[in-house]
């Protein structure tokens, strides 16, 4: 067959000219994003002089700062160490750091650096797989890959080594090391304290796992076991250590097989321990899957179910004891040997809710009696002797129980959060949106404690349990001493402003501050006199501060990015506007990069719920969420960026989207720069929907973007949600969309906020994208979209991405692909830039 030559060089010529566009414009999109870095604070020593942070730059995080924090900001970096990820402080002002199989110290004071050598002798391979400090920094240790644990003193003397060390665990008084360790064919627990190396507990059997319970009164192992003369039916057993009496404890609960996850509740600091057993029973597959509609636990269709079984374990006498569970499915513990709450999960279970309210009963195990509780809230702050406990009910008011009474009190004050007991169980104090408030239970009046009538106030150190783990319940042991010093987190409202207070019998000073900053990180001392915190402005990048009680600014410590010169130029201005209902809202509205006054510039519009509580956010290059939306990267291309908030009103969730940015819009009539003619409008997810709907009724945008959004409200309502494992229509009722009724009780709000309902009158070009991987909003969610306005002649360029979910793998092809193309429709639209192909594919040259 002939090939026409011409036709063919032309053709090559095209596809290098396509290869080459895409490559100019990835490299355009860099922006030297290489050289940006966020800042995580790994350590910080106990007296708060020295602060060891990590470098996280885009593609690594293997360069760390060790700085001084008592210095002046030219003076505070100590030196910089790579590839390590291990750090500790020695006594004396000592950096221990170990990464890539080798250790080092380092004298921050004298500034000498040397390396370990666990094996003086050179003879090992040196394959230092762990370090870490005891006794506050008087020793430290260090363990080979040859399963050797070296423990030296503050000045590297060599003070034990342990040979067949399988793992090992520093107790939370650090004076403790307990180590499990092969000696022969046994295994042998040996506890190491002071000089002296101990053998606690020896069994032919294998220690799976040792945990600490919270109080540090006991460890608890975990024993792999087998029925005499068959190894193929192993079991397990658990074996208590009492870390105080170093004496053990063998609890008799009968045969376990290997396979039962054993979980370990303590009760009131280790007089009893409640034991859990759970067996996980895979999903059968056989011909039919059969879906029930009384089912209130779909989520076993994909995890499964589980079994459960639940003892008690007394300390005095050794005694151990079956809770029975055939009524109920789920058991809590109170923090009291004698009294649990029980519940079927599944009862209440109808999925209107993504965490449903339970069917309580209060269970007496010395009567073997139940108390019905009635329907609660998921929500149960305990007291440390288990004597009372708050629950929240349907009306969301939290009632009062006394366990030995059975008397139950409604606490009648609304906008109380979390509550918190006084250790003598005499008082509780709740968090709320308007100060912090002290209930007396005996006399049942409630008294402000006056720290700020105005805004949140919440409880930063406070002594919590958790009595339900790994459930999404919120289950605990909650208390706080007012007798002792507390540290409080007040948020002005409608912000993210942080203000940290000391508040010590009464009294009330402020630690630190964010006002025209955002403070994303902190740690304190004990004494809650000295702070070291990460704090980041519109116009600064992240930077680390140390701040002393009584002194009114922080001494900069470490100053990230110092390169970003352009950060500097950012302007914002926070627009008030209002709805058509009277609501007040706010609007970030950036500014072009190098703006001149009396220029037009085009403006995109990014929207999602209320988006003005951060004004203070440094805008990194590495910031790129939602997926190929930078306002840094738009700021830089001379677009301004708005970032309107949106409340939900009475019409519904897409009405009031289109109520609030339209009026957003308006308030920036006096904005002569704004070019209100060039505008577009871009959201991802939730935003994405409200995108889809805002483009079926406005006329106010020349373009839109719209990313993995639901376009379907009727069908997604009626759908199943894989990633929550749960029917979609919890969200549309009384989650994100908020329509507070079911489609049978409010059609006609669900029709009229529904995007596919009108996609014939879109009236301008629109992108849509998402990931075919996505789960949360199903990819065929976009897909029906475009076919709708692709049915309608409508200009619409969709871009489905194989193998990507909801959110797009971080430095993925797919990624980029997305963010050069959002950037070039943009540009298309918006400032008339010609030449983009892909777009022009679709697009007709007379289209403007």
């Amino acid at each position: 067959m002939a090939i026409n030559i011409n036709r063919l060089l032309i053709l090559i010529l095209i596809l290098l000219a396509v290869v080459c566009y895409g490559k100019v414009h990835l490299d355009s999109l860099k922006d030297d994003r290489s050289k940006y870095y966020n800042i995580a604070v790994n350590k910080v020593s106990d007296d708060g002089k020295w602060v060891v942070a990590t470098k996280v730059y885009r593609n690594n995080y293997d360069t760390a700062v060790v700085l001084a924090a008592g210095r002046s900001v030219l003076r505070t970096q100590v030196g910089t160490l790579t590839k390590k990820h291990q750090f500790s402080f020695v006594k004396d002002g000592q950096l221990l750091a170990l990464g890539q199989g080798k250790a080092m110290l380092w004298n921050l004071t004298t500034g000498i650096q040397k390396e370990l050598k666990a094996d003086p002798s050179g003879s090992g391979s040196e394959n230092i797989i762990q370090s870490g400090v005891m006794e506050k920094g008087e020793k430290y240790f260090l363990q080979t890959g040859e399963s050797v644990l070296h423990i030296y003193n503050a000045k590297s003397a060599l003070l034990q080594r342990i040979e067949g060390v399988q793992y090992f665990r520093e107790c939370s008084s650090e004076s403790v090391l307990y180590i499990v360790k092969k000696s022969g064919r046994e295994t042998q627990l040996v506890k190491y304290s002071g000089n002296k190396l101990s053998i606690v507990y020896t069994t032919p059997g294998i220690i799976r796992s040792m945990e600490e319970t919270p109080s540090g009164s006991f460890l608890i192992l975990k024993e792999e076991t087998s029925v005499a003369g068959d190894s193929n039916s192993p079991s397990q057993k658990a074996v208590f250590v009492d870390t105080k009496k170093a004496e053990l404890m063998f609890l008799d609960i009968g045969w376990v097989r290997q396979e039962e996850y054993l979980r370990f509740t303590e009760i009131q600091n280790g007089k009893a321990i409640m034991i859990t057993g759970i067996t996980h029973i895979p999903t059968e597959k056989g011909t039919v899957d059969i879906w029930y509609g009384n089912d209130g636990n779909l989520e076993a269709k994909q995890e499964g179910s589980f079994q459960t079984r639940y003892w008690i374990w007394k300390k005095e006498g050794n005694e151990v004891r079956r809770v029975s569970s055939k009524r109920f499915s789920t058991v809590v513990s109170l923090d009291n040997p004698n009294y649990f709450l029980m519940f079927n999960k599944d009862e209440l279970q109808n999925y209107s809710t993504l965490f449903p309210p339970v069917h309580g009963y209060l269970y007496d195990l010395k009567k073997d009696t139940y108390e019905d509780l009635g329907a609660m809230q998921a929500e149960v702050s305990v007291s440390d002797s288990g004597n009372h406990f708050v629950y929240k009910n349907r009306e969301d008011l939290w009632v009062l129980v006394d366990t030995g009474t059975l008397r139950r009190v409604v606490l009648m004050k609304k906008d109380l959060k979390k509550g918190y007991f006084s250790p003598d169980g005499k008082t509780i104090i709740f968090e709320s949106s308007n100060d912090l408030w002290k209930y007396d239970i005996e006399t049942e009046k409630f008294t402000a404690l006056n720290i700020d009538q105005e805004n949140e106030v919440k409880v930063i150190t406070k002594d919590e349990t958790d009595l339900y783990p790994e459930s999404g319940y919120n289950f605990k042991r909650s208390v706080m001493d007012l007798g002792a010093p507390m540290l409080l987190l007040i948020t002005r409202k409608g912000t993210i402003e942080k203000t940290f207070l000391k508040w010590e019998k009464g009294r009330i000073k402020t630690l630190m501050a964010s006002s025209s900053s955002n403070i994303t990180w902190h740690k304190t001392d004990e004494s809650l006199n000295k702070a070291v915190y990460v704090e980041e402005s519109l116009n600064e990048p992240p930077r680390i501060v140390y701040k002393e009680m009584g002194k009114e600014k922080g001494n900069i410590v470490f100053q990230s990015n110092t390169h970003d010169k352009i950060s500097t130029l950012i302007r914002r201005d926070i627009i008030s506007f209002k709805n058509k209902e009277g609501t007040s809202l706010k609007g970030l509205l950036y500014y072009p990069i190098r703006y001149t006054e009396g220029k037009k510039y085009p403006m995109v519009v990014h929207i999602y719920e209320v988006q003005s509580r951060n004004p203070n956010q440094y805008l990194s290059p590495l910031n790129n969420f939602p997926v190929g939306f930078s306002i840094r990267k738009l700021l830089e291309e001379g677009y301004f960026v708005y970032l309107p908030d949106i409340v939900n009103e009475s019409e519904g969730v897409g009405w009031s989207a289109l109520d609030c940015v339209e009026s957003s819009l308006n308030a920036l009539q006096n904005h002569a720069e704004v070019d209100l003619m060039n505008v577009g409008l871009i959201g991802h997810s939730f935003g994405g929907y409200r995108t889809d709907f805002i483009a079926t009724h406005s006329s106010r945008f020349k373009t839109y973007i719209s990313g993995a959004g639901a376009s379907d409200l009727t069908r997604m309502y009626f759908s199943y949600n894989e990633t929550s494992l749960t029917p979609f229509y919890w969200q549309f009722e009384e989650g994100q969309y908020n329509m507070h009724a079911s489609y049978a009780e409010n059609k006609k709000i669900y029709n009229e906020n529904n995007p596919i309902e009108n996609v014939h009158k879109v009236n301008a070009p629109m992108l849509l994208w998402t990931g075919k991987e996505d789960k949360r909003i199903v990819w065929d969610q976009t897909m029906e979209f475009y076919i709708g306005l692709k049915r309608n002649k409508k200009d619409v360029v969709a871009l489905f991405y194989p193998g990507e979910a909801h959110v797009f793998t971080t430095g993925s092809k797919a990624e980029k692909d997305l963010e050069v193309r959002i950037q070039d429709w943009l540009d298309y639209f918006l400032k008339g830039k010609m030449g983009m192909s892909w777009i022009e594919k679709q697009i007709k040259k007379d289209a403007f």
